[in-house]
């Protein structure tokens, strides 16, 4: 009998770890980091979501005309998958078909076992955003579930030990769709909480882990979509990120579905939800036009 490892290794797909051997992908490290393992740089199962990274990565997207400005995805899966083939790559798809060019991020998740522990993703949100700043001065970043979880809490950390000075780059915005801001009770059933967290309740983790508290004065402006009827991320987190926007005087669209659910991606053809992708795109133009007038 094959057992359901066998059966599951059997169905991945890889990406070899030289990022020569596919020209739009760029490795995040050196092939000789401590943040590299042998084998795969990813692997894959058959609905096209990652279930393990041993090379986190970029995937380059590119428009047949540029309009001047980046976006960075980083697709949910509750750190213990990432959904590229659900929500990062057809999201990609559609931006650049409005001339965006975009950057995936294949992160690595904290369950696996790294020298670093939790922090690895983090360590790769802020790698890849390194990579890609200095020549993508109008950039902006795009989450989905814990994806967006982790660029909130990975850029808004830092802002807070590092604020903007006028020769340091930031972040046009913020794209965070329905986000895991909150890991603290009641709100501790997510699979971000068991991972990061853990299966006890720790107070003093769940508040390290909540994006509420890092929200601050440096923040980029937030776009925020999210269903009234999500089991996974109820309402709570866009109000938690509400509030904190209004306190530091952040800028935030807060746009809520009364259905929707949990992991509708670009939304389902004929649902409300499906209309968020176009204030997405309103919204990235807004912002690019206040920047523009030295805003």
């Amino acid at each position: 009998m094959i057992s359901r490892r066998a059966l599951s290794l059997a169905l991945i797909s890889f990406l070899p770890l030289s990022s020569q051997a596919l020209p739009n992908t760029h490795l995040l490290w050196p092939a000789t980091s401590d943040n590299v393992r042998p084998g795969p740089a990813a692997l894959y199962n058959k609905h096209g979501s990652v279930i393990g990274v041993n090379a986190p990565f970029l995937t380059l997207y590119t428009p047949e005309h540029f309009n001047g400005k980046t976006v960075l995805i980083a697709a949910g899966g509750g750190y213990r998958r990432i959904e590229q083939n659900k929500e990062a790559i057809p999201t990609a798809h559609l931006l650049t078909q409005h001339g965006f060019r975009v950057y995936v991020l294949t992160y690595r998740l904290p369950n696996e076992h790294w020298p670093e522990g939790k922090n690895v993703a983090i360590d790769d949100v802020h790698q890849a955003l390194k990579i890609i700043m200095p020549t993508n001065p109008h950039l902006s970043v795009l989450g989905y579930s814990a994806g967006a979880h982790l660029l909130a809490l990975a850029i808004n950390r830092t802002l807070i030990a590092s604020p903007i000075t006028e020769n340091k780059p930031r972040l046009e915005g913020m794209a965070l769709i329905y986000p895991i801001v909150t890991v603290e009770a009641p709100y501790n059933h997510s699979a971000t909480h068991r991972v990061l967290v853990g299966p006890l309740t720790n107070l003093q983790e769940e508040k390290k882990w909540s994006v509420q508290h890092y929200i601050n004065d440096y923040s980029p402006p937030l776009f925020v979509i999210e269903s009234d009827d999500d089991p996974i991320a109820p309402p709570i987190n866009g109000q938690l990120l509400l509030t904190a926007a209004k306190q530091h005087h952040v800028p935030i669209t807060l746009i809520r579905y009364k259905t929707g659910g949990h992991g509708f991606g670009l939304g389902r053809v004929g649902t409300a939800e499906s209309a968020w992708p176009k204030h997405y795109l309103s919204w990235l133009n807004q912002l690019s036009a206040h920047r523009a007038k030295g805003s």
